[in-house]
C-alpha cells in the first residue's frame, strides 16, 4: 500500500510532462492584433495626368508612333520627360525646333523649321557665345534602343508668364504654331555650329 503511494507523485509527474511537450509542439495561435504587412508605395506612372502640361508621340522618319515626351512647366524653365525606343545605341542629340509639323519625317523633318533661338546666340551648351534655347543635353540609348530621360531646360515656359516678360526670362514655345522636339542620329558636341554635328534628324514630337 505505500509503494502506490510512491507511485502516484512519479504518474502525476510524467503526465504534466507530456502535456508540456504537447503544448511546445503546437504551432502558436496567430495574433489577432498584428497589422497586415504594407505593400510597398508605387511611385506616380511617367506619364501621369496630373503632372503633365502639354505632351507629344515621338515619329519615326516611317511615320511609326516610337514614344513620348511630356512637359511640365516650372520656375525658370520647363521640366521634359522623355520616353523613345527605336535608336542607335549611343548618345544623341535633342533639341527644341520652331514649328510642330513632323509630316515629312521621309524628308528629313525639315518642316519643323530651325532651332529656337530668339536671343540669337550661337549654338551650343558649352559655347561661350551660347547657347540657343533650344539645346538640351544628349540623352542616351541602351543596347535595346530605349531611352528614358528627365530633363530641366532653364530659359523657356510653355505659355507667356510675368517673369517671361522680364529681359531674359523664359521664353514661351506655344505659340500659334507650336513647337517640336527632333532626335538627332549622332551625339551633340555642345560647341559646333549650327548644331553640334548631331546629324541626321531621326525622331520628331510635335507639340500643339
Amino acid at each position: 500500500m505505500r509503494r502506490d503511494i510512491r507511485r502516484l507523485p512519479l504518474a502525476a509527474l510524467v503526465l504534466v510532462a507530456l502535456a508540456a511537450c504537447g503544448k511546445k509542439d503546437a504551432a502558436p495561435a496567430p495574433d489577432a492584433q498584428s497589422p497586415a504587412p504594407q505593400e510597398a508605395a508605387s511611385g506616380p506612372s511617367f506619364s501621369s495626368a496630373d503632372w503633365t502640361d502639354a505632351s507629344a508621340d515621338f515619329v519615326s522618319p516611317a511615320g511609326e508612333t516610337v514614344g513620348r515626351i511630356d512637359f511640365r512647366d516650372g520656375l525658370g524653365g520647363v521640366m521634359m520627360r522623355i520616353n523613345i525606343s527605336g535608336l542607335t545605341p549611343g548618345w544623341h542629340g535633342i533639341h527644341l525646333h520652331m514649328n510642330a509639323d513632323c509630316s515629312d519625317g521621309a524628308d528629313g523633318f525639315k518642316a519643323s523649321g530651325g532651332h529656337i533661338n530668339p536671343d540669337n546666340a550661337e549654338h551650343g551648351l558649352l559655347n561661350p557665345n551660347g547657347a540657343h534655347r533650344a539645346d538640351i543635353p544628349n540623352i542616351f540609348a541602351g543596347a535595346d534602343g530605349n531611352a528614358e530621360a528627365e530633363i530641366f531646360r532653364a530659359g523657356v515656359n510653355l505659355k507667356p508668364s510675368e517673369e517671361g516678360a522680364a529681359i531674359n526670362g523664359p521664353y514661351p514655345l506655344m505659340d500659334d504654331d507650336g513647337f517640336a522636339v527632333i532626335v538627332h542620329a549622332d551625339p551633340d558636341d555642345h560647341m559646333t555650329q549650327p548644331i553640334g554635328g548631331a546629324g541626321a534628324r531621326v525622331a520628331c514630337a510635335a507639340v500643339k
